[in-house]
Formats: structure tokens, sequence, C-alpha cells
């Protein structure tokens, strides 16, 4: 590679890997032809005056459209804005207004939701393998740019550089409005090759080779699928894109296709979990997951099932910072009980990131395994704040550090364990409880099939946990609450940890990511944000 740019990377890999497969849904391609296709997309939208530093809003699930898309738009110089289909109706119109978004690319499974969408956005393509259902008259399709593109890279290709904005995604707007970030080719090529750097060098769960045969179930707008979109060229590894397969046709692609490795959140392992169960099969997989709490109950399915697993942090405003890894002084066999916690736990930073756990001073708290404070992050593709918000980028970027929100205690081996969101940590008498240990504590009781922890008003302590159970059995408060008193009398917990309150809910309502949406449930209870 000449330059650290996004089709650099793919270009690079032909000579290598060109004729690995790339599966999406029913049909087969290789690097070379997803190469070819992106070439001839990348001509046609040169043509058309689709010019350098466009802003295009891609929505699509995971397909080899949206692959392409990925290299086609970094070849005209144009940036990828991956749309969170997710969102609600009002928050999507919002990224898309405030990316300035100038072309929207979407697929025809979405022609419905996005019909209202279509007089305020006048330039659009259906991302379709035939006729599109929701197209007008004299609107464009994916395959109609690929038949009449050139197989003919398109000279600006050669011109773009390492810091021109590459892609912009935003935050799923659980607290506010969505916020934006937009970064550079280096940033978006940088932080997915330390992923599959870390995991290869590593004693991690989530080992990663070319000898492996991915499928992301991270969908691509989540930070182009934890980087899933970038690293299976880069490590020479086959590629398999779900598209919209459910859970039992994503068991059958795992054991039709061969696949070794895939990312998801701890509601898609659940998911997945059971349907095998179901199935009474095991489930032979590496998995990294992430992005809300992987508790221990379904840490230790997963090991009985099969799976192997590393945990990662990071996030949309910070790109990844950490993957858990297997200490060197414990068992290296990941299903050990010792080893299974630090794995579902602690993770150690990526080359490259710098991460201190500090007080509301701003001091280095002590690396013991017990002080709490937030995690400051400092990393080579940090952005300088969000796009076009300079209120929170004061807020959370300083002096070149990001500050996460988060909660955690560092040790001694500069691992960390993040125990909470700031926001979602109750502060009673004082003193932090970290809501994300207490989830993990009650989870593992087995009438818990869900989990949240909620800071109430309180008038002499200031605020105290409740707990928010959706029950897989019949089960009471008192119950749980002697439950609790045994994790008090082990020494797990202290006393008053222990929720003052236990509610049952039929179920738990989600975020566009998977993780259960507090700011919808403290507003159902009545709680108030916090």
């Amino acid at each position: 590679m000449r330059r650290l740019v996004i089709h650099d990377l793919l270009y690079s890999s032909l000579a290598q890997y060109g004729q690995l497969e790339v599966v999406s849904g029913p049909r087969r391609f290789t690097y070379q032809s997803v190469w070819e296709r992106a070439v001839r997309v990348a001509d046609r939208l040169t043509r058309m005056g689709v010019r350098r530093g466009a802003v295009i809003g891609v929505m699509d699930v995971n397909s080899h459209r949206c692959l392409e898309l990925h290299y086609a738009l970094s070849m005209v110089g144009a940036v990828i804005h991956t749309l969170n289909f997710r969102l609600a109706a009002a928050d999507l119109l919002y990224t898309i207004t405030h990316a300035k978004d100038e072309w929207l690319f979407v697929w025809e499974g979405f022609a419905g939701p996005v019909d209202k969408l279509r007089d305020q956005f006048p330039n659009w393509v259906w991302l379709t393998d035939g006729d599109s259902g929701g197209a007008r008259e004299g609107d464009r399709t994916y395959e109609a740019l690929v038949a009449e593109g050139r197989l003919v890279v398109p000279d600006q290709a050669n011109r773009v550089a390492e810091d021109d904005p590459y892609s912009i995604f935003y935050t799923t707007g659980t607290t506010g409005r969505p916020k934006g970030m937009r970064y550079a080719h280096r940033d978006i090529l940088l932080a997915p090759l330390q992923i599959a750097n870390h995991l290869a060098l590593h004693q991690t769960g989530a080992r990663l080779s070319s000898a492996d045969t991915v499928m992301p179930l991270i969908p691509f707008f989540h930070i182009h699928a934890w980087g899933a979109a970038i690293f299976p060229p880069y490590i020479g590894a086959k590629l398999v894109l779900p598209e919209r397969a459910t859970v039992k046709e994503q068991l059958e692609l795992i054991d039709r296709e061969g696949v070794t490795w895939s990312n998801m959140v701890p509601t898609q392992l659940h998911m997945l979990l059971d349907e095998a169960e179901a199935a009474d099969r095991a489930l032979p997989l590496r998995v990294l997951t992430g992005g809300s709490l992987l508790t221990a109950g379904l840490a230790q399915r997963a090991a009985r099932s099969g799976v192997s697993f590393s945990l990662i942090y990071g996030g949309s405003d910070q790109l990844a910072t950490s993957i858990s890894a297997i200490p060197r002084d414990m068992d290296p066999n990941p299903s050990s009980p010792d080893t299974l916690q630090a794995l579902s736990t602690r993770t150690r930073p990526l080359p490259f990131v710098e991460v201190e756990v500090r007080d509301d001073s701003g001091l280095a708290v002590p690396q013991d395994g017990r002080t709490m404070g937030e995690i400051w992050v400092r990393s080579p593709w940090l952005p300088r704040g969000y796009l076009r918000d300079e209120e929170h980028s004061r807020a959370a970027y300083i002096d070149g550090w990001f500050r996460t929100g988060d909660l955690a205690v560092s040790f001694p081996d500069g691992s960390l364990y993040v125990v909470d969101r700031q926001k979602d940590a109750v502060k009673s008498g004082g003193e932090w409880i970290p809501t994300g240990v207490l989830e993990a504590v009650l989870s593992q009781h087995p009438g818990v099939a869900a989990v949240a922890v909620l800071a109430q008003p309180d008038d002499k302590w200031g605020e105290r946990p409740i707990a928010v159970i959706q029950a897989r059995t019949a089960l009471s408060g008192a119950d749980l609450r002697a439950f609790m008193d045994g994790e008090v009398a082990s020494g797990r917990i202290p006393r008053f940890w222990v929720p003052d309150r236990f509610q049952f809910a039929e179920t738990l309502p989600l975020t566009s990511t998977g993780k259960i949406h507090k700011a919808a449930l403290r507003e159902t209870l009545g709680l108030g944000e916090q």
C-alpha cells in the first residue's frame, strides 16, 4: 500500500487473496470481483458528477452492495454515511440532514419506511439485485450503475489522501439527539487493523487468522461492523455477509459456509445460543462481543456451547479501545472459570491506545483493581470532536483525550474492568454503585432472563438502586433479596449495593444496537433523566 486509504487496502490484497470468496445471501463473489464491481460503480458515479467530499447516505443490511460501496466511494473521494436503519424516523431524518447527505443509496427492503423521504432527497439509488418495487420513474438502481460503469479506476482515486474524510456515523441517541463523528481514511484503517492485530497477537477467545471464515453480525452502520468491512481482505479471510438472515438462517450459514469467527452484541449471542440449544447442537465459534454487559450467566452458556469469546470496549466516538485477552498468569483454556471471568470483564488496550482511569479532579487513580474512576482515552484515530457540535465536543474532547463517561477500575497489568456508564451508575451517600456489576450478579439467578438496575431519587442518600427484572420463571422480590443476601455474605458485593426495590416487567426495551434502553425504562417508571 502506498497510502493509508480504504480502496488501496482492497487493491493491495488482490495479488494474494483475490480469489477468496465473498458470500452475500445466495450470491457468490471473490475479492477480485468485488473490486471490479466497485471500480465500475466509482467510474459511473464520477461521470454522474458525484464530487470529492460529497456525503453519501447508505442504508443497507450487511450485503455485497454495501461492502462494494465502502470501496467505490473511497475511489470517488466521497464520504460514506452508513445510515442506522434502527433509529426512530425523526432521528434518522436528523442524521441525514445534519450530515448533509447529497445522495441516498437505499436497499429496496426499506422502501416502505423511507418513502416519506423521497421528495426531500431527489438523488436516489435503489440497492437492488433486480427491479425495485419502491422505484419511481427516473430512479437509478445499483445494478444499473455496475452495468454502465467502465472498468477504469477514476483519476481522482489517486488524489485521495490519508487525512481526507472517509466516513460519518452517529451515536444511537439514547440521551438526546444522535451525535455525529467524521473519520478520515487513516482512522478507519488503523482502528480495524489494530483489532485484527490484537486478536492475532494475544491469547484471546476471539483469535483471528487468515484461516478463518468471518461473518459479521454487527451491522455495517455501527463503525463499519466494528471494522469487519475492512480487515477480512487485509488478513485474507473468507467473508460471509448474512444480509437479513434470521437467527435460524445464521446457524445454517455457519454450517454451510464453515463460519469460524463472528462479531455480535450479547443480545445476538443470547439468541444464537437459544437457537443452537433448541436444535441440540454445539456452536464451535469464536466471537468478538461487546456494546453492553456480558453477564456471567451468558458467558458460561457460551462456553458450554463451544463458543469462545473476547470482549471489546469502544464506541462510535472513540472507535476501538481495548479487547480482552487471557492474562499470562492464567490457565490458557478459555472455558476455565477464572479465565472465563477475565475474558468477560477485563480488557487490555490496543496498540497505540492510551487509557487512564481518572477521578473527578482529572487525576489518575491507583491501578489496584478497586479504585473506580472515569475512563479517558487517547489514540491516533480519535476525532477532535463531534460533527458540528461545539458544546458536546468541548465537554468530551480535551487536550487530545476523550472523556468516555464510563466508569472502570484498572489493574497493575494495564487492563481495565468497565463497570458502568457514569450516567447509569448510582451515587448513594457519596459512593458509586455500579449498576453493571449488580446486573451481572442478578443475571446469574436462574429465574432472571434480563435485568436493568436504575437510580431512584432518595431524600436521605441522594440515589438508591432499583432492579427491573424480566423473569423466565415464577419469581418474587423476596426470592431475589434472599439471593442478593447470599452474595453479600460471600463478600462479592457490599450490603449497601443491594437494590431497595425489585420490579418486574414482561419485556425490557432495547436500543437500535440491542442494548437495554435505560432512558426509555426510566421514562416508563417516572424516574426522569439522569
